[in-house]
């Protein structure tokens, strides 16, 4: 680092310039600060000397510094220099020596902080045929035609959000891709909330082998959960009718052999299962989903709501 600010200081004063060009005859690194040196104690010895005596010391100084157009440096590099403002300050008539002076110290103060070489340019030759193996060769993959299809894409949608958004309102990409990922995982949200209630809602309801209360003991068949549904409609309890009267259909279905009852299958799987059977699957669809808006959605049902869902039941049970 220390180096490179050197040389930032060398272009400060005119000194470099750039790449040498072909042809010049490059002066190595340590020539160049012992002739700097010489040239400023030229200088500093020349203080007591009149102009006149002193200009053409300092015309053949002016001379030998023209002739320097580059520099190699320890790693093999060669860097083109100008050092017109030197020749012209050495060939100045009269000469100020004591600007001479300032200028050829700030010029060796370069000197002073060039760290010394860490590598040679046997180092650097070494190390360039490293990298030269395969193993440190690759070229970077080009994108396939779905990649850039797909940057086309996002490309586009972010115009037209763009064009959505007022020309005053500024977002940054971080806090876009924050609103982006909130609004992702609310509409993931929302989705996983409608899967759920659909789960749920699409479990039959469970066929209890013995009835509550008093009639504990009793087995439940299709004529008793047909009662049942009777005695809570008649109560008022069309909710629970509803169960039941579903209850009793999927029992007499089983009983005649046209599905089969078992209380880990869902409704859809009951459908499935008589997809066969257009007349029982259609009548049986238009139940489950009454069945499934009233017990599992809370869907309320009166009087001539529940005698339309029993007259859908009766149809399903006179199928044989």
């Amino acid at each position: 680092m220390r180096r490179y600010l050197s040389l930032v200081a060398l272009v400060l004063l005119g000194l470099i310039v750039g790449p040498a060009q072909a042809g010049d005859s490059p002066l190595p690194l340590d020539e160049y600060w012992r002739r700097l040196q010489d040239t400023q104690t030229l200088v500093t010895t020349l203080q007591g000397e009149s102009p006149e005596s002193a200009a053409p010391k300092l015309v053949t100084a002016a001379t030998e510094w023209e002739a320097v157009t580059a520099v190699s440096l320890p790693d093999g590099s060669v860097v083109a220099v100008d050092h017109t403002f030197l020749v012209t300050q050495l060939r100045a008539n009269p000469p100020d020596l004591k600007k001479l002076n300032d200028l050829l110290a700030a010029m060796r103060s370069t000197h002073d902080a060039w760290p010394p070489p860490k590598h040679n340019a046997q180092d650097i030759r070494a190390l360039e045929n490293i990298l030269a193996r395969p193993e440190f060769q690759w070229q970077t993959d080009q994108p396939s035609l779905l990649e850039q299809w797909w940057r086309k894409l996002q490309e586009a949608f972010w115009r037209f959000v763009a064009r959505l958004l007022p020309d005053q309102m500024i977002i940054d990409g971080n806090a876009l891709g924050y609103i982006i990922t909130g609004l992702g995982t609310l509409a993931l949200l929302l989705v996983l909330a409608f899967a759920a209630r659909s789960l749920f809602a699409g479990f039959a309801a469970e066929a209890e082998a013995t009835l509550d209360g008093s009639d504990a003991d009793e087995i439940l068949t299709a004529e008793t959960a047909l009662k049942r549904a009777q005695t809570l409609s008649a109560s008022g309890d069309y909710r629970a009718a509803v169960r039941y009267l579903y209850l009793s259909t999927l029992l007499l279905l089983d009983e005649r052999g046209l599905l089969r009852y078992d209380r880990s299958l869902t409704n859809r799987e009951y459908l499935r299962s008589v997809a066969h059977l257009p007349e029982v699957a259609g009548v049986l669809r238009d139940v489950v989903e009454v069945f499934d808006r009233v017990w599992y959605g809370y869907q309320p049902l009166d009087d001539a709501s529940y005698s339309q869902f029993a007259a859908r039941v009766a149809e399903l049970r006179r199928q044989k």
